[in-house]
C-alpha cells in the first residue's frame, strides 16, 4: 500500500504467513511469567528502603497492582491451556508435547463457546448443544463499554483498538471477511480473539475490563520495534495495525502485471481512474475499501500544459506550526491539503519540451469512507510536543479542499465518532479515547470506562487523532 507519508520500515516484510508466527499457549504463559518477574524485580529493589511519602511509593503501588493482574492472567491462560489439552486428548488428534496448533485452532474450543453464548467456566455444559442462543459478535461489540487492561505502557494500543472496534462498518466487514479466510493470519486471528473476549464480556453483563494479552503479544512478536514496555505513538501503531490487516485480508491473490496506460492526452479523471485501477489490482481489502484516500498533484508548465500524479493515504497527517498558539481544524486542512507551490521537476515538459519550474497544485482526489486525521504534535527534529489547543468539529464538510474533477461533491460530509487524546510529554504521556455510542460520548481510559454525556469539549490541548465516518455510510 503506497502512502503520502514515510515510515521507518516496510510493513509487509515483518512476518511470513506460516504457523511459526502463531503464539502457542506455552509462549503466552512464558511471556506472562516474564512480565510478572519484571514487576516483582522492581518491587524487590525497593524492599530495603523506606519509600513512604515519596514518588516511588506510587510507582511501587502501581507495580504491585500490575503484578496481581499478571498473576490473574497467568491463572486464566493456564485454564485455557488446560481446556485445550483436554479437548486434544479427548479427540486424540495429536500429542500436545509434540505439536501445537496455530492460534485459531488453539482457541477453537474457546471461540465455539463464545459464538454459542456459553460461559467458559460452565464446564459441565461443554458438550451440551441444547438451549444455545447464538448471538452475532457485532451485536455485542459495537455498543461495548468494555475496558482494556494496561499491560505496561500499552495505552497507545488500547486507545487505537477501542476507536476502531466502535465502527460498525469496519467490524461487520472484518467479521464477514475473516470467516472466509483460510490462510494463516496472526494479526487477524488475534484481533478476532479480542472481539470474542469483548463479546463474552458483554453477553453476560460482566462490565469487566478484559486482558488483551494475546493480541498485544502477537503484535509485538511480529514487530520487534514495539517489544518491551516502552511508550509508543498511537498513530504509528494504528498505521502498522491497518497495514497488517490489509496484507492479511488482501483479496488479490495474483497481482496484475499489466502496465499502467500512459496518462498523456487523457483527462485528469481518466488518469485518476487508471491509477486507482492499478492500485486495486495489487491490493484490495476491507482496509483499502474503508480507510484509503487519494491525493492528486497537478503540475502546470509555463506553457499551460498540465500533467498529473496521484498517491494514496491511510490517514491525513497535519503539521502543527510551533509558533501558533491555537488552531482551527478547517484551516489546518486547507493549509496542508489544498495548496500551490513551485517545484523544479528536473524534467522537460511533455508538450513544449522545455525544462522549467512548474506550478504544483495539491488536492484531495478522493476521500475515504473512514477518515483518520492525525495531528502531528511531536516535532520529529526536536522531539518536543506542541500543546497548543485545536478546535475541531463533530460535523465536517471537506468540499472546499477536494478536487472537483475526481471527487463527487455530495460525498464530502463526515461525522466524528472517536477521538484519541494524549496528555503529558512524549516520554511520560498517556493516551485515552472519547467515543460516541448512540447519542452519548464515553471515555475509555484503559480499564476505566465512564459516560461523558451528549456533548464533549471541541477545543482542547489533548486531542491527538480524530476518527470520522462519511455521513450516511
Amino acid at each position: 500500500m503506497s502512502s503520502y507519508y514515510t515510515t521507518n520500515s516496510t510493513y509487509g516484510e515483518f512476518y511470513k504467513k506460516n504457523e511459526k508466527n502463531q503464539p502457542r499457549p506455552e509462549d503466552i504463559i512464558r511471556n506472562q511469567q516474564r512480565n510478572l518477574r519484571e514487576h516483582e524485580k522492581v518491587v524487590n529493589n525497593y524492599n530495603n528502603y523506606d519509600i513512604r511519602g515519596t514518588p516511588i511509593e506510587n510507582e511501587i503501588t502501581s507495580h504491585l497492582k500490575e503484578t496481581r493482574e499478571h498473576e490473574e492472567t497467568l491463572r486464566k491462560h493456564g485454564e485455557i491451556k488446560r481446556l485445550y489439552e483436554e479437548k486434544v486428548n479427548q479427540n486424540n488428534e495429536f500429542e500436545i508435547n509434540n505439536k501445537v496448533k496455530p492460534l485459531n485452532n488453539v482457541m477453537s474450543s474457546y471461540y465455539d463457546r463464545i459464538r454459542t453464548n456459553e460461559k467458559i467456566t460452565d464446564k459441565n455444559n461443554y458438550n451440551n448443544n441444547s438451549n444455545r442462543n447464538s448471538i452475532p459478535l457485532e451485536d455485542t461489540i459495537l455498543n461495548s463499554l468494555t475496558g482494556f487492561q494496561n499491560l505496561g505502557n500499552t495505552c497507545y494500543i488500547n486507545t487505537c483498538l477501542q476507536n476502531l472496534i466502535h465502527n460498525k462498518k469496519f467490524i461487520n466487514k472484518f467479521l464477514s471477511v475473516f470467516k472466509e479466510q483460510s490462510n494463516s493470519t496472526p494479526i487477524s486471528n488475534s484481533f478476532y480473539y479480542l472481539l470474542t473476549q469483548i463479546s463474552e464480556n458483554n453477553t453476560y453483563d460482566k462490565n469487566d475490563s478484559i486482558n488483551p494479552l494475546i493480541f498485544v503479544d502477537t503484535f509485538k512478536k511480529l514487530h520487534k520495534n514495539f517489544e518491551g514496555f516502552q511508550e509508543h505513538d498511537t498513530q504509528e501503531f494504528c498505521r502498522y495495525l491497518l497495514q497488517d490487516l490489509n496484507n492479511e485480508l488482501n483479496q488479490v491473490q495474483y497481482p496484475s502485471s499489466y502496465k499502467k496506460e500512459m496518462a498523456k492526452n487523457k483527462t485528469k479523471k481518466e488518469s485518476f481512474d487508471l491509477y486507482v485501477k492499478d492500485c486495486l489490482s495489487k491490493e484490495n481489502s476491507i482496509i483499502t475499501d474503508l480507510f484509503i484516500g487519494y491525493f492528486s498533484f497537478e503540475y502546470k508548465c509555463e506553457c499551460g500544459f498540465r500533467e498529473y500524479s496521484f498517491s494514496q493515504f491511510l490517514d491525513l497527517p497535519i503539521q502543527m506550526d510551533a509558533n501558533v498558539q491555537g488552531f482551527d481544524l478547517y484551516q489546518m486542512l486547507r493549509n496542508n491539503f489544498y495548496k500551490t507551490s513551485y517545484v523544479d521537476m528536473g524534467e522537460t515538459c511533455s508538450f513544449c519540451r522545455r525544462t522549467s519550474k512548474k506550478n504544483e497544485i495539491m488536492k484531495i482526489a478522493k476521500l475515504p469512507n473512514i477518515l483518520i486525521i492525525s495531528l502531528q504534535r511531536i516535532n520529529p527534529k526536536t522531539g518536543m510536543k506542541n500543546n497548543a489547543s485545536v478546535k475541531f468539529y463533530e460535523g465536517l464538510d471537506l468540499k472546499e479542499i477536494i478536487d472537483p474533477e475526481t471527487q463527487r461533491a455530495d460525498y464530502t460530509k463526515y461525522d466524528l465518532f472517536a477521538i484519541s487524546n494524549h496528555i503529558g510529554s512524549i516520554n511520560t504521556g498517556h493516551y485515552y479515547s472519547n467515543i460516541k455510542i448512540g447519542q452519548n460520548w464515553y471515555c475509555f481510559e484503559d480499564s476505566k470506562v465512564y459516560k461523558i454525556g451528549p456533548q464533549i469539549e471541541m477545543n482542547t490541548q489533548e486531542v491527538y487523532t480524530l476518527f470520522y465516518k462519511m455521513k450516511g455510510f
